[in-house]
């Protein structure tokens, strides 16, 4: 009907009736032009032209004019068909008769004439509304107030809202102002983050925030049914451009019927047919058919949007206790994991909810395929192609840039992963996670001020993330700003993961070669970790100690500081480190069992078999007494080894200077120096240094070799006098001097 009504003529009116006036025809035709140009302007100008063709149809009270319409009529009744046969044959009749006859035809004329009037309205109708100007496009935005409960029912509390922002965050056309988003605005305008989004305080918000609609709801009860009312106001002039109102049989059949009322408002909102049908899944296929279950993801979702990620745990275990397909709740359970840094947990989760993929909406299984390949798999190819396909589908929505940003900087891929953080913030700047990646892509690229602006900038728009403070940490160190890294000292003092600044500490001291120092630090921080239950972070912490103290030369504290990572946890991290540490300290046997247990249980992880493998295995060749067969493994990890924190550059560099190739042992070292951003840190810059100093003096450039063993000494000046490769580097020194 709708392609017929838009791309095809409709037949004319005489195929349906002969008798049809030809200027009733003209009006007609002109009221379904094609060309809205062509069309009439007004229902007034349609109107004249009706009440004039009205008048032209009227029929002369005579016999002549009687006989003249009863001639040329194909529609007369049988009756008067015999009294005009009667008076076409010279038959005697009354004026009374006549009359009769008259007013018949009279009579039959208008109501065909009223007919073909409501078939033209109608069809104009048609018209109007299917060219109508949508009440939104593809730039506005609308904003969710909270539902107006007044059933006495709290389980509708917060879960409807929910439920309304997962059936219309389905649509590519429609833009939902993020939750995230109402809360931080909340904040600006002085108001508690937490409080309810009235009617009133929604029309603050979008004159705030420059939103064209609001969609105001309710939930009433109606006998032993409820009634779901869903309005569209705009916030400019008040108008209501879409409202649905839905029935429900009963609590149990509420989120259905909210499901429907959303399809609906969406088809009035503008959403075209086909983008709904592709785009329209129930709320029990996108998420759940337990309104105890939605109302505990929820109440999940208030805290994680807080940071207070193990506050939102109970619940989101109550909610895939009371529905194990909620995808969705497995979903959030992984990125919540993550971010606290439990990779193996966040994998199960992660797992679970890809295996339940096909009971969530488009939208949403972009996300949990997203974080089945981040998790799980750890391709990340494969992850960027998911993201890319979501920011084609989804390209008003912040979290695929944002998630890709996250990705490129493990990567250390920052170019691209400033451009996505960039789009991110753009399209919700008030996502804390987007400045993170951001000013993290700004270090790894040596863009120090760009990265503390970035920061800086976040926190006074009320922000707040552990990386801004551990990106700030790092750019005040290398920059030499005492005060600023006490600042940051000061504000981890006395909270939950405050055994992340003494990590911070334990890298400051390892890199100026006071090892013991390191130590006491990395002790504490694993001792806070281990009380504060984040062992997966104590485990990174002994890994970390076992590689500074193999650089170091210390051997035994090496496999002893691997040892205690591994009896913590045995997650990838801790097994890639302590792996390495092992191959620098000759204990191959032990190597080749963890990179067995490594490939088992990471077999398509890009990073691991992308980089950190080919490295520990050249690292266990160049302890071997192997140089050439360390570099010629190490050719594998060119691609990512940005990504492993200058261990690739670190033992190609080495095993140059072994083959004693000067020249390309020195570029190795110079990559190191060029890039610090990638790892500020890290005990291998001032490392890289000595190195640079005994390349240049392979290729005979003593003035040069002379400087960087200079620069190396300069930076430890406070070491432990008792290192072994402070030990050589000086009498190395000495020789050249």
């Amino acid at each position: 009907m709708i392609v017929s009504i838009l791309e095809r003529d409709p037949l004319p009116l005489v195929q349906y009736s002969p008798e049809v006036p030809a200027e009733l025809e003209r009006i007609v035709a002109r009221a379904l032009h094609k060309n809205r140009e062509e069309r009439y302007q007004t229902a007034k100008d349609l109107q004249l032209e009706l009440k004039s063709l009205a008048k032209e149809t009227e029929i002369p009270a005579s016999p002549k004019g009687l006989h003249a319409s009863a001639a040329s009529s194909g529609r007369q009744t049988a009756k008067t068909q015999g009294a005009v046969s009667a008076a076409e044959q010279g038959a005697p009749h009354s004026t009374s008769s006549a009359e009769y006859i008259i007013t018949q035809l009279k009579s039959h004329q208008r109501v065909a004439l009223i007919t073909l009037v409501i078939l033209v309205l109608a069809a104009v109708a048609a018209l109007v509304y299917f060219n109508r100007a949508p009440a939104l496009t593809d730039k506005d935005t609308i904003l969710l107030t909270d539902f107006v409960n007044t059933t006495g029912d709290s389980v509708f509390d917060g879960t409807l809202k929910k439920g309304l922002a997962v059936q219309l965050e389905q649509s590519p056309f429609l833009n939902v102002f993020p939750e995230a988003r109402v809360r931080q605005t909340l904040r600006l305008m002085g108001r508690s983050p937490d409080e309810r989004v009235t009617g009133e305080i929604a029309q603050e918000i979008c004159e705030r925030e420059n939103i064209k609609v609001l969609i105001a709801s309710s939930i009433a009860p109606l006998g032993s049914h409820y009634s779901l009312t869903l309005e569209a106001i705009n916030s400019q002039s008040g108008d209501v451009p879409a409202r649905e109102q839905v029935e429900a049989k009963g609590k149990d059949e509420v989120l259905r019927a909210l499901s429907q009322g959303a399809t609906w408002l969406r088809e009035k909102l503008g959403e075209s047919l086909s983008s709904i049908r592709r785009f329209d899944k129930s709320l029990e296929l996108a998420t759940t058919s337990s309104l105890e279950a939605l109302k505990a993801f929820t109440e999940a979702e208030v805290q994680a949007l807080r940071g207070r990620f193990p506050e939102a745990i109970p619940s989101l275990k109550r909610a895939v206790e009371r529905d194990p397909n909620f995808a969705s709740a497995h979903a959030l359970l992984a990125v919540i994991y993550f971010n606290m840094k439990q990779p193996r947990l966040a994998a199960d989760y992660a797992e679970k909810g890809y295996a339940l993929r096909d009971r969530v909406s488009e939208y949403e299984k972009f996300r949990v395929v997203s974080y089945y390949y981040g998790f799980v798999t750890g391709e990340a190819d494969k992850q960027i192609e998911v993201l890319e396909m979501q920011k084609q589908t989804y390209p008003r929505d912040f979290r695929a840039p944002a998630m890709l940003a996250t990705v490129y900087d493990e990567l250390r891929q920052s170019g691209k992963a400033v451009a996505e953080a960039i789009e991110a913030v753009r399209l919700n700047p008030d996502f804390a996670a987007a400045y993170r990646n951001l000013g993290l892509a700004f270090i790894q690229l040596n863009r120090f001020a760009e990265g503390k602006e970035v920061y800086e900038r976040a926190l006074q728009q009320k922000l707040d993330l552990a990386g801004f403070h551990s990106g700030l940490y790092e750019i005040a160190f290398v920059s030499g700003d005492r005060a600023a890294m006490q600042h940051q000292l000061d504000w981890a003092s006395g909270k939950p993961d405050e055994h992340m600044a003494l990590d911070w500490q334990t890298g400051v001291a390892a890199f100026a070669g006071e090892r013991r120092l390191a130590q006491d630090f990395a002790r504490r921080a694993i001792d806070l970790a281990l009380h504060s239950e984040a062992k997966e972070e104590a485990a990174r912490y002994a890994a970390e100690q076992a590689l500074r103290a193999a650089v170091f030369g210390q051997f035994t504290s090496a496999k002893a500081a691997a040892a205690q990572s591994l009896a913590l946890d045995r997650n990838q991290i801790p097994l890639t480190r302590a792996a390495l540490a092992l191959a620098q300290s000759g204990e191959p046997s032990q190597v080749q069992s963890l990179i067995a247990e490594l490939t088992k249980a990471h077999p398509k992880d890009t990073l691991l078999n992308g980089v950190w493998l080919p490295t520990i295995r050249a690292a266990m060749e160049l302890q071997l007494g192997n140089a050439g067969q360390a570099i010629e493994l190490l050719q594998a990890a060119r691609l990512y080894e940005a990504a492993a924190d200058f261990w690739p550059q670190y033992i190609r560099g080495q095993a140059y200077l072994r083959l004693k190739s000067g020249s390309e042992a020195a570029a190795e070292f110079q990559k190191i120096l060029d890039h610090r951003g990638e790892a500020p840190l890290s005990a291998l810059y001032p490392i890289a240094h000595l190195g640079l100093a005994r390349a240049s003096a392979l290729a005979g450039d003593v003035t040069g070799s002379r400087k960087e063993y200079q620069d190396f000494l300069a930076l430890w000046k406070d070491a432990d006098a008792d290192l072994p490769v402070l030990i050589e580097a000086k009498k190395e020194y000495e020789r050249l001097k």
